[in-house]
């Protein structure tokens, strides 16, 4: 038998083959490969006939390697980890990795529309690690430094340029967990007018600054502003003393504060309260697979 027998296996019959191997199951399998399990039953059968042995015992509650099956798997495993090896080797030289910016009004790693797109281009793209505001961002992606950015607070954008609005995150109220609209599933910022607002200065961010404002000046009373501490620690550690309450993005709000409470807006006010999220690429970008992959995939339908 040689290289172009059609007897060999396939890449995807291994795959297959590995799968059952590690959910012990063709349901599982099937599950782990986002297919259904009858192509995976036929995929397996194929195998078995090309290689001429049994590689699994099946019984209505699991599956069970034969003796050649577990031969074969240290094999097939070996075969695919070399391939992925020789894969990651060929594209390193061949592909230079977009440098990606990304503001640091986010936790990026919390949101789960972009977590999966870091995870799909992990082995393209490489953080610019740098922790930037979106002014600076934009600054670093004028002077060439990076390639892509993620940036809140852009004024001059045009749509027909280089630039797609793809995410609009969620601002949530930080309350004093003492506070009487604690019970409740979303607060109206009309109730809670008695606390002083921590609040950033209109030059760090003018766009959402002003964004806020139309919003605040159609509740009933004036919420008073306070200063921003150096850290939202800090901030968190006052608003848990009943000094005052916060707004932050939704995936500002991992940190877990005895006496601080994260509620969500009133709808009308949830929807008015976002911060606009926008992909800017270099206009002097060079087009290729992967960067029209990565602008295609925030073009997609979310």
């Amino acid at each position: 038998m040689d290289i172009y027998s059609k007897r060999l296996p396939t890449i995807k019959q291994l795959q297959y083959f590995i799968a059952v191997c590690e959910e012990r199951s063709f349901r599982g399998a099937a599950e782990k490969l986002n297919i259904s399990q009858p192509p995976l039953s036929i995929q397996i059968k194929d195998l078995e006939e090309k290689l001429k042995v049994t590689l699994f015992l099946r019984n209505p509650h699991s599956v069970v390697l034969t003796k050649e099956g577990e031969e074969f798997k240290s094999k097939a495993t070996y075969i695919l980890n070399e391939l992925c090896l020789i894969t990651r080797l060929i594209k390193a030289q061949d592909v230079e990795k977009i440098r990606l910016g990304m503001t640091k009004t986010l936790s990026f790693d919390f949101i789960p529309y972009f977590k999966l797109f870091l995870s799909d281009f992990s082995e393209e793209t490489e953080i610019y690690k740098h922790n930037y505001t979106s002014k600076e961002l934009l600054q670093e992606l004028q002077k060439g430094n990076i390639d892509f950015a993620f940036v809140s607070d852009y004024q001059l954008r045009d749509i027909n340029e280089n630039s797609l609005l793809v995410y609009k995150e969620p601002m949530i109220l930080v309350l004093p967990a003492s506070h009487r609209c604690s019970k409740l599933e979303r607060v109206d910022l009309n109730d809670v007018t008695d606390l002083p607002l921590f609040w950033f200065k209109q030059y760090q961010n003018p766009v959402f600054y002003e964004q806020c404002e139309r919003v605040f000046k159609t509740l009933t009373s004036p919420i008073v502003r306070r200063a921003e501490l150096a850290d939202n620690l800090s901030m968190l550690l006052d608003v848990s003393l009943g000094k005052g309450m916060m707004l932050l993005p939704q995936s500002m709000t991992q940190a877990k504060v005895d006496g601080v409470i994260y509620k969500k807006l009133i709808k009308n006010q949830d929807s008015k309260l976002r911060i606009d999220i926008f992909l800017i690429w270099r206009k002097n970008l060079t087009r290729n697979l992967t960067a029209d992959a990565i602008i295609n995939y925030f073009k997609k339908p979310k």
